[in-house]
C-alpha cells in the first residue's frame, strides 16, 4: 500500500481520535508500551507547519504510518521513531522547534476535547495555588495517556516540579542539551487553563546524563485573588 499523504490524512486521523472514549485504558492483553495518538497527529502537524508537506510526507512514508493506525492509543515505539526521524532530518534547533509546537498543539487539543468544560471553568476560576494542585493531580490519574513506558510523579512542595522517569523524546537525544521540548510545551499548555501566565522550564534531562527528566513549573506573577505565589526549587 502507498504511504504518500492520499493515504495519511491529519484531519482523518484527528476525526479518529475524536471518538475515541475518554475512558479508553491500556489494553490489558499487550505489554507493548502505548501513548495517546496526538503524540503523533501533533508532531506531524507541527512537523508540516514549520517545515512545510514535503518533510513530513517523506517521514510518513519512511515509517509508513496510516491514519487507520492512529484512532487509539499507538505503541510508543511509533512516537519514537517519529522523534529520531524529525531529528535525523532537521538540525537540533529546528526539530525541538516541532517538537515544541507539537507539545503546544497537543495542549489545546486535551484541553478541548480531553478536559471537560466544568472542570476547565473551575480551574480558571480557582485561585492558583487550588488549581495547580488539581490539575496536576489529573496528570498523575492520566499519565498512562503521555508517559509510555515512563514514569510519571510530581515532586516538592507549591507549586512542584514534574518528573518523567525514561522521558520517550529524550532516550535518545543527541546529547547536547535538553531534548524534553514536547513535554515542556505540553504540561505549560495544559497549564496555561489554570492561568496563562503559569511558565515549565526543562530543568534536568535524561538525554544530557541525568537520571530523569524534571520540568519545573514557573507560577511566580500568576497569582490572583490575592494570594501569594512562590516557587519551590
Amino acid at each position: 500500500m502507498s504511504h504518500d499523504m492520499s493515504s495519511f490524512d491529519y484531519n482523518a486521523a484527528r476525526q479518529l481520535n475524536d471518538t475515541r472514549s475518554n475512558g479508553e485504558h491500556l489494553e490489558t492483553d499487550r505489554p507493548e508500551a502505548r501513548i495517546g495518538p496526538n503524540a503523533v497527529i501533533q508532531t506531524l502537524r507541527a512537523l508540516a507547519d514549520l517545515e512545510g508537506p514535503g518533510p513530513r510526507d517523506a517521514i510518513v512514508r519512511q515509517l509508513a504510518i496510516e491514519s487507520t493506525q492512529l484512532a487509539a492509543m499507538v505503541p510508543e515505539r511509533l512516537f519514537i521513531a517519529l522523534i529520531r526521524a524529525v531529528r535525523e532530518q532537521l538540525p537540533a534547533s529546528r526539530s525541538e522547534a516541532v517538537l515544541r509546537l507539537a507539545g503546544s498543539y497537543t495542549a489545546r487539543y486535551v484541553a478541548a476535547h480531553r478536559i471537560p468544560g466544568l472542570f476547565r471553568g473551575l480551574l480558571a476560576r480557582l485561585p492558583t495555588r487550588l488549581g495547580i494542585p488539581l490539575l496536576l493531580a489529573a496528570f498523575r490519574r492520566h499519565a498512562w495517556t503521555f508517559a509510555g513506558s515512563g514514569r510519571f510523579g510530581v515532586e516538592g512542595g507549591y507549586p512542584g516540579t514534574l518528573v518523567l522517569q525514561h522521558c520517550p523524546t529524550c532516550r535518545h537525544g543527541r546529547g547536547h542539551g535538553p531534548a524534553g521540548a514536547y513535554y515542556e510545551a505540553a504540561f505549560e499548555g495544559l497549564l496555561h487553563i489554570v492561568d496563562p501566565r503559569i511558565r515549565v522550564r526543562e530543568v534536568r534531562c535524561r538525554s544530557v546524563g541525568d537520571p530523569s527528566c524534571q520540568f519545573a513549573i514557573v507560577a511566580n506573577g500568576a497569582a490572583r485573588h490575592g494570594e501569594t505565589s512562590c516557587v519551590s526549587f
